[in-house]
């Protein structure tokens, strides 16, 4: 009897266990929570807490992927997380983190946030002045100012092509600002569905010599929208662009020294509508002459105006004098500096008239310039140089010649 019983009661267990796992019954599962930020970032000293009735069921920290999987009695569980270490400071939503039966895995949204210590640096804007807070890589919460603009200051410390903007466009519109020592009213960015990317190269990145690029982001509140979760994402390494190419230096090519234009010298300016004129070189004084080699020696205006651009020496001293060079196929080949070169040559002009004569490398430099900008090309209406005195595009020109509206030559 006794084995009989004994027999009929295992019997009874095998046929629970079979209807119960028939059911899709068990008495533990495994439960798994992923926390990162909404750009995939994991952090690290986050421990996932696992609660049932508000009381702590387990502690589990989360792994180097940013998961925390634990093996529990079947049931329902509230998840919260705790922060260890430098931890701290971090936004998730904490509404509708639960588990259960049917629902074994969850993921937590986590970002940084901006709290009351969080560093920031004073914009000065106008008359205003505005709090910037200093933001990092990755996802950062923040709370909106209804009514104006939220600034935030990025430092970045390592060179590549970052993408900002917000994780949902319907909080704020993103803008880039500029720089904390200027900061413009309106935004610099190509702001595409409410994202902006800057190219930072290694030469932007601060050194004790200093070229520290510190970028001003800006959030406007959309709606009344009271907080947004900006994103500041390192998507690739810099991309390269030509600026990055090395100059190659033109070097003058004439030996030069101090020059000056006799007293009873008259210079008058070429006319540009002409059909021509003829340039004569002197291999003796290594000078252009006008029509032969011992005729009125030609100059070039470096100091002062020609009439139609600034000096020469102010146009040296705000911008870049060079041309960009490509092949047929349009690849680039180099980048020639002329800045030296012409520099040098101010350097020797007459104190009074503002002038050099006419060599190669002026009339080279004058050229490569003016065809690197559009200036001779009477079809770009934005790069023409020539134009009356009421702006309007002067077409009699004579294009052969125009290179030499810079220059003059000695009255006879």
């Amino acid at each position: 009897m006794k084995t009989l019983r004994t027999l009929l009661i295992a019997a009874a267990l095998v046929c629970s266990a079979m209807l119960f796992v028939a059911c899709g019954g068990s008495k533990e599962k495994d439960y798994k929570v992923t926390v990162k930020d909404s750009l995939g970032n994991v952090y690290s000293g986050v421990v996932v807490q696992f609660l049932q009735e508000g009381n702590q069921v387990a502690l589990v920290p989360v792994d180097e992927t940013g998961v925390a999987t634990k093996t529990l009695p079947t049931g329902d569980y509230t998840v919260a997380l705790r922060f260890t270490g430098d931890a701290e400071g971090y936004y998730y939503d904490t509404e509708g983190l639960t588990l259960s039966k049917d629902k074994t895995e969850l993921e937590v949204i986590l970002s940084n946030k901006v709290t009351a210590d969080t560093p920031f640096r004073t914009l000065g804007i106008g008359e205003e002045t505005h709090d910037a807070y200093q933001v990092e890589p990755g996802c950062t919460y923040v709370k909106l100012n209804d009514g104006y603009r939220t600034y935030f200051v990025f430092t970045p410390t390592e060179p590549g092509l970052y993408e900002i903007g917000v994780v949902d466009n319907a909080t704020a519109e993103v803008g880039y600002y500029g720089a904390p020592h200027y900061v413009q009213q309106n935004s610099a960015a190509d702001v595409v569905d409410n994202k902006f990317t800057m190219n930072i190269k290694a030469g932007n990145i601060g050194t004790e010599e200093g070229g520290t690029t510190v970028i001003v982001i800006g959030l406007d509140s959309k709606d009344g929208a009271k907080n947004t979760i900006l994103t500041i994402n390192r998507v690739s390494d810099p991309i390269f662009s030509i600026e990055d190419e090395p100059w190659t230096v033109y070097q003058p090519t004439s030996v030069l020294s101090p020059w000056e234009v006799g007293d009873d010298v008259e210079l008058v300016d070429f006319d540009l509508t002409a059909d021509g004129y003829t340039l004569v070189y002197n291999e003796f004084d290594g000078f252009y002459h006008l029509n032969e080699e011992d005729g009125p020696l030609v100059y070039m205006y470096l100091t002062v105006s020609s009439g139609y651009l600034d000096p020469l020496s102010v146009v040296a001293e705000k911008s870049s004098v060079s041309k960009y060079f490509y092949d047929e196929d349009g690849n680039f080949v180099k980048k020639e500096s002329y800045n030296e070169c012409l520099n040098a040559y101010i350097a020797c002009a007459d104190e009074n008239y503002g002038v050099y004569p006419l060599t190669d490398d002026l009339i080279y430099i004058i050229q490569q310039r003016g065809d690197h900008y559009g200036w001779f090309n009477s079809d770009n209406k934005d790069t023409y140089l020539f134009r009356d005195l009421n702006g309007n595009l002067d077409m009699s020109i004579n294009l052969d010649i125009a290179w030499l509206f810079p220059c003059c030559y000695e009255a006879e």
